[in-house]
């Protein structure tokens, strides 16, 4: 009897030293997981990716950023005229008008449910408060919409103008609305497309009835700049007291203007491109093809561009050269001497 109650007492321990054993291991293992949860079932392929190229589809989708139209600004006291040009106030318009964050979500949403990357006006203005003043573009930049596309760099422009009135029989607010797509870089309308919100439903059904035709404006119209190139404009100019001009003979034997415009022949596509001024002093290009992507699918920039350029004017010619080029499609390259 002993025995046996000795026997049953040795088991008895030995089921609740197997059973705390467990729920330790259980305890550490929850622990674990729960220290870093998004981490623990994730998979981390950062070699392979890094061995893969970029996907240019990816990179060559249009960034989206949505802007009010000057009318829309005008009428909200957000726009002046001086002899200096035209200021817009963002910042005053985001204050006074409460129906555009509505609206502007609204196309930002169908845009991002597409794929599209954004950039948000609030928070782009928000990234210029922080910066100093003479860190805005070496203050040559001042105007804010120039300033805003320097920083935020979008592919399209959606200018947004719309007028708002109350329906006399049902009392709801209606929309008429303007969109209007705008490649920055050239500042060339890409479609426009003009409804009312009365016939449609709400704004945003309007917008999304609206979406199939819009993507397919757009991608036809970047499948044109991956084939042909981003358009951009070229100038290089000779600072007031180099001690060189465009017409002398460089050490290749042939004037530096010339030198450029060889290089514009060879580092353009299909040597597109037109010469618009040609003096001892300038030099400026329009109409300007280069590549839109890197041979890894990474994006091309003008301003990669214009490095290289200088880059090849410091090695080949033995020449000083400052990059000036700002904005989203203007290289300026300054030859400072010898």
């Amino acid at each position: 009897m002993m025995k046996t109650k000795k026997l049953l007492n040795m088991k008895r321990n030995l089921f609740f030293v197997s059973v705390i054993a467990s729920l330790s291991l259980i305890s550490c293992g929850s622990k674990s997981s729960s220290g870093n949860a998004l981490t623990s079932a994730a998979e981390d392929n950062s070699e392979a990716y890094m061995e893969e190229n970029v996907n240019a589809l990816d990179q060559a989708l249009p960034e989206i950023m949505v802007l009010p139209s000057d009318n829309l600004l005008k009428k909200y006291n957000a726009l002046k005229q001086s002899s200096d040009g035209i200021s817009r106030d963002y910042q005053a318009y985001l204050l006074n008008n409460k129906e555009n964050k509505v609206m502007v979500s609204a196309i930002q949403n169908e845009f991002n449910q597409m794929g599209y990357s954004l950039n948000d006006l609030e928070q782009t203005l928000k990234q210029l408060a922080s910066r100093s003043a003479t860190d805005e573009v070496d203050e040559l930049a001042k105007d804010p919409k120039t300033l805003l596309l320097a920083t935020a760099s979008p592919d399209i422009i959606i200018e947004l103008d719309y007028n708002q009135n109350i329906n006399k029989k049902t009392f709801a607010k209606e929309s008429e609305y303007t969109l209007s797509f705008i490649d920055p870089y050239t500042n060339k309308v890409v479609a426009t497309k003009t409804a009312s919100d009365s016939k449609e439903g709400s704004f945003q059904e309007s917008i999304h009835n609206q979406m199939p035709e819009i993507n397919k404006d757009l991608t036809s119209y970047f499948s044109g700049i991956l084939t042909k190139g981003r358009e951009i404009s070229v100038r290089i100019t000779v600072a007031n007291d180099a001690n060189i001009n465009l017409q002398d003979e460089s050490i290749e034997g042939e004037t530096y203007a010339d030198w450029v415009d060889d290089y514009m022949d060879t580092h353009t596509v299909k040597g597109a491109f037109k010469l618009k001024t040609n003096t001892k002093n300038e030099l400026a290009y329009t109409n300007v093809r280069i590549k839109t992507l890197n041979e890894d699918g990474s994006q091309f920039s003008a301003y990669q561009w214009g490095r290289e350029f200088a880059k090849d004017m410091r090695k080949k010619l033995g020449v000083k050269v400052s990059n000036r080029s700002q904005g989203l499609a203007d290289v300026h390259l300054v030859i400072t001497g010898i």
